[in-house]
Parts: structure tokens; C-alpha cells; sequence
């Protein structure tokens, strides 16, 4: 459980910044746009790159809220046995899924260590901003490996209440 509490805090300070970070080189994007008349030609790609990966973390923190998209009707019309049957069946698939990107991640991550490609503006490798598929996956693929634990091993269902959990 240690290793989730770091990922907890990892994953909340990297998307916190990110996405703050987000905000400002926007910003500063329109404010010298249209205020001084000139633009940051890096801004853009930056803040696009930032993007990236605050989505493919926020992938990860969705598999811990358990808020991806998902059909429940079918689901919800099951028993107890067999809803954890099915729940279980959709963890191991996407478990799959994800182990299948992290290996493909980091096949592309060796292929453009070897053509050491570089973005167009900043200049700077393009393996960072690939390097958010692995990362991104293999955090996603550990809260769906404990989600399949906790309906798997230990019978915790989730909640399929349709209302917003939310506070």
C-alpha cells in the first residue's frame, strides 16, 4: 500500500503542476498575442506536450476513482457472482491493454532513441513526450491490477450507483 500512496502523491503533484503550468503558458500565449502583438511560437508546443502527459496520468487517476467510461446497464442487471465475474473480466482486458502499450511504448522509445528525433519548436527529444505512454500506462496498469484485487480476491464491488460520487 505504500507504493499506491506514492503514486497517490505523484500523480496529484505531477497533474496539479502540469495543469497549472498549462494555464500560464496559455496565458502568457494570449497576453502576447494579442496585448504586445507577437506570439511565443514555443508556448503552444509546450503546453501541448504538457497535455500529454497530464492525460495520461489523469488515465491513472481515473483507474483509481474508478471513473472511466463504461457500460453498466448489462452489468447492473447481473447478481452479485456474476457482476464480480464480469468486473473482473473487464479489469483483466484492460489490464491486457495496457500491458500491450507500455511494451509498444517502449518499443517507439527505443526507436526514437536511435533516430533522435526532436520536436519541431522547442527542439528538444521527442522521446520525453513519447516517454508519457509507458509511464502513464504502467501507473494506469497498477490501479487496475489493485482494483482487480479488491473485486478479484477480496469481493469489494464497486459502486454502481449512476449519480455523480463526488462530493
Amino acid at each position: 500500500m505504500k507504493l499506491l500512496r506514492f503514486i497517490n502523491r505523484f500523480e496529484e503533484i505531477l497533474a496539479s503542476l502540469g495543469l497549472a503550468f498549462m494555464v500560464i503558458l496559455i496565458s502568457m500565449q494570449v497576453f502576447f498575442r494579442y496585448v504586445l502583438g507577437s506570439s511565443l511560437g514555443w508556448s503552444e508546443e509546450l503546453s501541448r506536450y504538457v497535455l500529454i502527459w497530464a492525460v495520461y496520468i489523469g488515465c491513472s487517476f481515473a483507474a483509481k476513482e474508478d471513473r472511466h467510461l463504461e457500460v453498466t446497464f448489462i452489468r447492473s442487471l447481473l447478481g452479485p457472482r456474476a457482476r464480480r465475474f464480469v468486473i473482473s473480466l473487464s479489469y483483466i482486458v484492460t489490464l491486457a491493454f495496457c500491458g500491450f502499450c507500455v511494451i509498444w511504448g517502449i518499443e517507439m522509445l527505443n526507436f526514437l532513441e536511435r533516430t533522435g528525433q526532436r520536436t519541431q519548436t522547442l527542439g528538444v527529444s521527442i522521446y520525453w513526450v513519447y516517454l508519457s505512454l509507458p509511464v502513464g500506462m504502467a501507473l494506469m496498469g497498477i490501479r487496475i491490477l489493485h482494483r482487480l484485487w479488491l473485486v478479484g480476491i477480496k469481493g469489494q464491488l464497486p459502486d454502481t450507483n449512476l449519480i455523480d460520487k463526488t462530493p
